[in-house]
């Protein structure tokens, strides 16, 4: 009996180190292919006041938009794994609320792949159906956003133990959720996010670009610090 628990113990431990190699790739693609593609951005990229997709927009950054949408597409790919060990390693001592979770992140990163890929193929998708850029990173934040609060949620719920790690990384997730949405919908009359704001003046945290960088990294870090949490058998 003690064999078998040990077996399951290091099964288990195995699953986890594989979800975290699949996590580490995904990042350290992601990070390259935009270290990369701002390096051929024309003038120097500005972080702060230019948004993630113009590192793949063939317009903008002709010479390097291949490096940021390749790289997506690859870090898109390799957290599908993640996500699905995700699903072996929570669901089954979750609420169903879990797997609609798990389904949003794995909407999100087709949304994500897609955005990437008509970067990649496509000049101006939005061109030929009306704002269909916009919608599908929408539903790539929307979808990663929501997949990873439920599932903090969830962990915090099973075990309290994880209460304060869950408070810690997702309070800045929120707010940073709230300020985007609100910068979105209110800074309308200012034109799109660009340089030329830093010339104007206007504070970095009123720019859009900003926290949109700012909530790649919240998510990205609060994804894979799911991938350490242990949670026992749901107890009947």
């Amino acid at each position: 009996m003690k064999f078998s628990k040990t077996q399951s113990e290091f099964s288990r431990d195995g699953a986890q180190l594989g979800a975290i190699g699949w996590y580490l790739g995904s990042l350290l693609t992601l990070i390259l292919g935009a270290a990369l593609a701002a390096r051929h951005y024309p003038g120097g990229f500005d972080w702060a006041y230019t948004v993630a997709s113009a590192l793949a927009s063939r317009k903008h950054n002709p010479d390097g938009s291949f490096w940021f949408s390749g790289g997506f597409i690859i870090s898109m790919g390799l957290l599908w794994p993640y996500v699905s060990s995700l699903k072996q390693n929570l669901c089954p001592s979750l609420s169903s609320a879990a797997n609609f979770a798990i389904g949003a992140l794995r909407l999100s990163l087709l949304c994500g792949a897609l955005v990437a890929a008509e970067r990649l193929f496509i000049h101006h998708l939005s061109d030929w159906v009306y704002k269909a850029h916009e919608i599908l990173a929408l539903l790539f934040f929307l979808g990663l956003y929501i997949g990873v609060f439920i599932l903090l949620l969830q962990v915090m719920r099973r075990q309290k133990i994880y209460v304060i790690p869950v408070i810690v990384v997702a309070s800045p997730l929120l707010a940073i959720g709230i300020t985007q949405f609100w910068l979105y919908f209110d800074q309308r009359e200012l034109g799109w996010v660009d340089t030329s704001w830093r010339e104007l003046g206007i504070p970095i945290w009123l720019s859009f670009a900003f926290w949109q960088w700012l909530a790649i990294g919240c998510l990205w870090a609060c994804l894979g610090f799911l991938s350490f949490i242990r949670l026992g058998n749901k107890s009947t």
